[in-house]
């Protein structure tokens, strides 16, 4: 009979051990594990979790307009390909002279040990646009172009535009290209964010042609969109009056208009934008560059164009390069469209201003929709929301708030939470912490379905415990939890589907885009281990308590929102769009609606005629000779320990050893099985003490 276990490693680093279970956590920025969300990752949010989540031309990524992946728990997963080493001497030449005979000069070259990747960042000569590339053996290839795109407005401009520059471009007039690439590639992530104020076209492939392909098709869509050009992909993607016949009422259509419509009725992501615009008032933050349905359509044709042309400059432009293809060729291909430009004072316009700091609290009181008006009286939410500082924050304050941040709010027992929760006061987090993905960081937390009467026993509840914590400080268990998870969260890296490449580049661009050092957020050792040291010196109390007093108790800069369920409220703001209709159509001349509804009848022309042959063969697409035909070889050796069958496999794993035991389950008595699964559950969830 064969041996009753079989042990499988998939790597013999040595520090930190792996269970089967673990929590993520978000220390810098992590914009990119909170896309996972949208991804179908195996994670689930906290509920209420405040964070800017981007809106995608595939819908809103994540749970929600503001929604969070943190203090999440799932499955490891091992993706043995994503880590392997591969040494600096080993890739292919880039050279001074290759680098400067393509246009670009070298600013800073680094090897990021945290993941095992040879960094360098590239500045063009021509537009000043800058590249970084990334060289490591991840097959999962990665390619972004980032745009700052501060909106001044609620128009929505930066949302708009980010769908229609993918409605066909200079070298392929397709209608959706995008669409088109969905069909004929083997991406393993193909989509568009639109942030507060910046604009994402990533792109990733683990198949060299199909990368290449996908990296020109978005660099052609975001230089030359026929968007620009074309008045009917606007009304298409924003918004357009439409009248089939002049005696029919006008109505409002457009997908981006449809979809803010949507978004504006869901009460989280309600309370997400009005905090947000309350804690900056004064800046970009102040609007919503997702748009408002009240307010895009006082969007014009000429400013869309105008924001295409001023800001999606590659001046402007901050591109990202990562995985196993050649350097070389990466500059080459960007080097093809950047040589088509000259410099612009696109940096200078985009530049995001800093929020100054109140000088005392504010309270803002909003209504929001509710269907049932027979139950609202516990419907209200309140969130407390702080801006932290007046600029960004340096490394070591970053992290000491990110653990600050999982201590007060990271797992059921963390105290903030557990308090709230446990106080009857309602039903449901909302705020969910820090979020230090804009040029300011924030710090929010509050309640959902609580009574109105309840609402300042719900502020004095918070501001108490803050103050608790203040005194108190933390356990040294909670602390060593806390230190345990995080540090083996930023070693794991485990991004589940989502492209690790991805998530470094959303991490670098949190502090890129913003003039600062795009190498930063990628490196945590250091960073990490004198946090840790000063814990061990001072004590935890030392480092925490006076972040909590002076970021939260001492900072005036202090917004309470508190929403009020209103069942009136829908029916109100769609009287009041239809009331505005009437008055655009009574404006009108005969002459006037028969042309609208001329103009209606072209749009859905144009959007029902297909493609023509010749436009659909510009899409790139794979044929079998592309797909590698051999599977993707992980090293194994196979041994022997106390007649143990035992698999290894040596790979990079950033210190972490992750281990799975088979156990032959044969001998076990049947009326037994039943209790296996909570057996295994049980053995993730219980501590084991080294003496066990």
């Amino acid at each position: 009979m064969e041996s009753v276990t079989l042990l499988r490693s998939f790597t013999f680093s040595l520090s930190v051990s792996c269970r089967a279970y673990s929590r993520t956590t978000r220390i810098f920025s992590t914009r990119a594990t909170r896309i996972l969300n949208g991804q179908k990752n195996k994670q689930q949010s906290l509920p209420g979790k405040r964070r800017v989540v981007p809106y995608t031309p595939l819908g809103l990524v994540g749970l929600n307009r503001i929604s969070s992946h943190l203090y999440s728990s799932r499955p490891f997963s091992v993706s043995p390909r994503a880590a392997v080493v591969i040494p600096p001497e080993s890739l292919p030449d880039t050279s001074p002279d290759v680098v400067s005979d393509l246009g670009f000069e070298k600013v800073e070259e680094q090897f990021i040990n945290e993941y095992k990747s040879t960094a360098i960042l590239y500045r063009h000569k021509k537009t000043g646009a800058e590249v970084m590339s990334v060289s490591n053996d991840d097959e999962n290839k990665v390619f972004g172009i980032v745009f700052r795109t501060p909106p001044k407005d609620s128009t929505g401009i930066p949302h708009i535009l980010e769908h229609s520059v993918l409605c066909g471009s200079r070298k392929y007039p397709l209608k959706e290209p995008f669409v088109e690439l969905l069909k004929g590639s083997l991406h393993t992530f193909l989509n568009a964010f639109t942030y507060p104020d910046r604009t994402c076209y990533p792109v990733a492939s683990t198949n060299l042609k199909d990368f290449y392909n996908l990296v020109d098709v978005y660099l052609d869509a975001v230089f030359f969109p026929k968007c620009v050009n074309e008045l009917q992909t606007f009304q298409q993607e924003g918004w357009h009056y439409e009248l089939n016949d002049p005696a029919e009422d006008i109505s409002l259509k457009g997908v981006v208009f449809n979809e803010m419509k949507g978004v504006y009725s869901q009460p989280d992501n309600v309370l997400g934008r009005i905090s947000q615009q309350a804690l900056f008032p004064d800046n970009t933050y102040g609007v919503d560059s997702g748009g408002d349905p009240q307010v895009i359509p006082k969007l014009t044709f000429q400013e869309f164009q105008e924001f295409h042309r001023k800001f999606y400059h590659p001046s402007n432009a901050r591109i990202w390069f990562y995985g196993d293809d050649d350097p070389n060729m990466r500059l080459r291909i960007v080097s093809a469209y950047l040589d088509e430009f000259e410099a612009s004072d696109a940096p200078k316009k985009s530049e995001v201003k800093p929020q100054k700091l109140f000088t005392e609290p504010k309270r803002i009181a909003e209504k929001y929709p509710v269907g049932d008006a027979s139950d609202i009286k516990k419907k209200h939410m309140v969130c407390l929301n702080w801006l932290l500082a007046d600029e960004p924050l340096d490394l070591e304050t970053e992290l000491a708030l990110g653990f600050l941040d999982h201590l007060m709010l990271g797992t059921p027992a963390a105290p903030l939470r557990k308090t709230l929760l446990e106080s009857g006061l309602g039903d449901a987090i909302v705020g969910g912490g820090i979020e230090d993905e804009l040029l300011q960081p924030q710090f929010s937390i509050g309640l959902k379905n609580v009574a109105e009467d309840d609402v300042g026993r719900v502020e004095e509840l918070i501001l108490s415990t803050f103050k608790k914590l203040a005194d108190e400080g933390f356990t040294s268990e909670a602390v060593e939890a806390s230190m345990n998870t995080i540090e083996f969260s930023l070693r794991e890296n485990n991004t589940g589907s989502f492209p690790r490449g991805l998530s470094l580049m959303l991490r670098s661009m949190g502090k890129w885009l913003y003039g600062k050092n795009p190498f930063e957020p990628l490196k945590f050792e250091k960073p990490l281990e004198a946090l840790k040291a000063r814990i061990a010196q001072d004590g935890s109390k030392t480092v925490f308590s006076p972040l909590i007093q002076k970021f939260l108790l001492d900072n005036p800069h202090r917004v309470t929102i508190q929403l009020q369920p209103d069942p009136e409220k829908a029916s109100q703001d769609e009287a009041t769009e239809q009331e505005n209709l009437k008055k655009v159509k009574s404006s009108m001349t005969e002459e006037d609606l028969a042309e609208l509804a001329r103009a209606t009848e072209e749009l859905r022309l144009k959007q029902e005629t297909p493609d023509p042959p010749e436009a659909l063969k510009t899409v790139p697409c794979l044929s079998l000779d592309d797909i590698p035909k051999k599977p993707i070889r992980i090293p194994i050796d196979i041994t022997e320990i106390k007649g143990v069958r035992v698999l290894q496999h040596d790979l990079f794993t950033n210190d972490v050893l992750y281990t799975e035991a088979v156990f032959d389950m044969r001998p076990l008595r049947p009326d037994l099985l039943p209790l296996v699964p909570l057996f295994c559950q049980s053995m993730s969830v219980v501590p084991i003490s080294s003496s066990d």
